[in-house]
This record gives structure tokens, sequence and C-alpha cells, in this order.
């Protein structure tokens, strides 16, 4: 779905960096003087204006929620066709979702809140020393990463964003928690000196996470497109090129709520990735397909945890398909 007047859609880092961490701050600010149930008082009307006036990331809302009821597990989460109250909710619950990121931040979620589901992969690989990779989402709460730290706190997470603003989130977290082992990374810019930092963390059986739902702000970057809720949208090919590299086990993470209760699903995705020459657009094509059916099936049955509110299917021009970031890290 297109903004009026023949607009192109806007990319959405465009969208979610005015004011982030300025808007963060405040937030964590007033989390720490009113606590949750204040906060939430305080939280209402702000999702309701935004609602109100940010009309692409409404209409987002629609048009995913459109796109979720029209499948057989859809209708069963959203129990009927979705209107303007479905949206709001939508709104409401991704602002309940940075009550729950503020939360984890300070070390305030109890560990018994936070379920693990095929927990033993991820103890299998801590027994053996093993560094991995972790494909995670923007459905659901990406603060796994803290609900991961809680319950094994020795573990070092390594968590790559799309964003310029690392270097201040970096600092809101140990402003919240000084003692997480939560490390942010841009990339926008991967080169082979990030590539060679990622290695070394891997190498010392650290984790690696990145999101596999967002391309790559510039539009050089790579990406290739997959079936997802009835109609092709881009997907990102950086996690599967670093995977490659890393030559790491790669899972699938997503982190859904029900209730009060966070429920960590761990999948296995790859023991290992290689990407052959003589078919490499081929097999990232596969992992890319994989990833988003894994995607569908999770997002359809919690449909109002999905925060990407801007138009996913046409985050990316159709005709590009290459560009700087494979070359950057490639051999």
């Amino acid at each position: 779905m297109k903004p009026p007047h023949g607009e192109p859609p806007k990319h959405w880092a465009s969208l979610e960096e005015r004011g982030v961490y300025l808007g963060l701050r405040i937030m964590l600010a007033a989390y720490r003087v009113l606590g949750r149930a204040g906060f939430s008082v305080l939280l209402a009307p702000v999702i309701f204006y935004f609602f109100l006036f940010s009309g692409e990331a409404s209409r987002a809302s629609r048009s995913f929620l459109t796109r979720a009821y029209k499948t057989a597990a859809g209708r069963e989460a959203l129990g009927r066709a979705p209107g303007w109250r479905d949206s709001f909710w939508h709104f409401y619950a991704f602002g309940q979702a940075i009550l729950d990121k503020i939360a984890a931040w300070r070390g305030d979620i109890d560990p018994s809140d936070v379920e693990f589901e095929n927990d033993e992969i991820f103890e299998r690989l801590l027994d053996e020393g093993r560094g991995a990779l972790l494909v995670a989402s923007h459905l659901g709460n990406m603060e796994v990463c803290r609900a991961l730290g809680q319950k094994h706190r020795h573990i070092r997470m390594n968590v790559l964003v799309h964003t310029k603003h690392s270097e201040n989130f970096n600092r809101l977290i140990s402003k919240a928690d000084p003692g997480s082992r939560v490390s942010l990374f841009q990339t926008t810019e991967v080169g082979p000196g990030t590539a060679m930092r990622l290695q070394e963390a891997i190498d010392k059986g650290e984790i690696v996470v990145i999101v596999g739902d967002r391309t790559p702000q510039d539009a050089s970057g790579r990406y290739g497109w997959a079936p997802f809720l009835g109609k092709d949208a881009p997907f990102p090919q950086g996690p599967y090129i670093l995977a490659s590299l890393f030559q790491c086990p790669v899972q699938l993470i997503f982190c859904i709520k029900k209730g009060r209760k966070h429920r960590v699903i761990i999948e296995p995705f790859a023991e290992r990735i290689e990407l052959p020459r003589a078919n490499r657009e081929k097999v990232l094509q596969s992992h890319i397909e994989a990833f988003a059916r894994r995607l569908e099936f999770h997002a359809v049955r919690a449909p109002f945890q999905w925060f990407n509110f801007f138009d996913f299917w046409n985050q990316a021009p159709r005709a590009g398909n290459s560009g700087s970031f494979s070359k950057s890290v490639d051999r």
C-alpha cells in the first residue's frame, strides 16, 4: 500500500530515527520516577496522539492486520475483521512493549516471567563453549537479549542494529543497567573491521544477534524477495552472508508475550551456512524464504505484536538486489 498522492513509501529508518534517543531518555526518566503503573497512565494519551496523527503507521498497521486476518491462524487470533479499534490496540501493544524494554534494561523483569521453548538447543552451545548467530525480528520484544542475559549472565550478546544511534543506545543501556553484557553494533556501514570483531566474538563463544526482517537503509544493500502473507516482501541477505563467514550455528529467536509471561522461542535454523559460488544466490534465497515462513507462522498467531509500522512490502525497490554490503565483507 503506497502513501497518498503517489509518493514513494519512506524507508523504515527514516520513520524510526526521529527523536528516538531523546524520547527513550525521557521515558527512562519517567519510568524511574513513576514506576510501571504510573508510566502506563502517562503512555496512554501519548499512544492515542500518535495513533491519530501518524497516518503512515496507522495505514501500515491496518494493512498488516488485514493480511493476517486472511489466514486461519490470524482469524483465530484476531477474532474479527480488523478495524480502527484493532489498529489502536496494535499501537497500544507497542507502547507496552516499550515499557517491557525499559523494564528489561533495568533488570525489572523477573526471570520467572520468562519461559523458554527449545532452550536445550541454546544450552548445548553453552556447554560446548561455541558462539552462534541468532536471527531475530521485530515480532514481539527485541529485548530477548536481556532475557537471555538474566538466565545466562556470563553470556555476552552482540546485537547488530540498522541505526546510526547505536552508540547512544549503548550509553542508554549502560545508564539503565551498568552491568549490562549487551553490545550494539551499527550495521549500516558493515565492513571487514566489524566482521572481524564479530568473528572474534563468535570464536570466544559469544552470541551475535541480527534481525532478519528489515532491509538495510542504504538502497544498495543486499536483499531478496520471499512470499509473506500473500505478497512478496524484501528480506535482507546480511544475516546469512555473515553466518557463512562465521561458520557457526544459526538459530532463530522469537519472543512473544502472553499475559505477563514472555515466551522465548529458539528454533534451529542451520548448523552451518555455506554459500558456494556456483549457486550462491539460490542458496541465499532458500534461507530468506525459510526465515520468512517461520516469521509468518509466528506473526499471524500474535498479530498485535508485529512492530513494523511501515509499508513492509515496499521497503526496498524491486529491482535492487546487489550492493556494497556483501562485497565489503565477502572473501
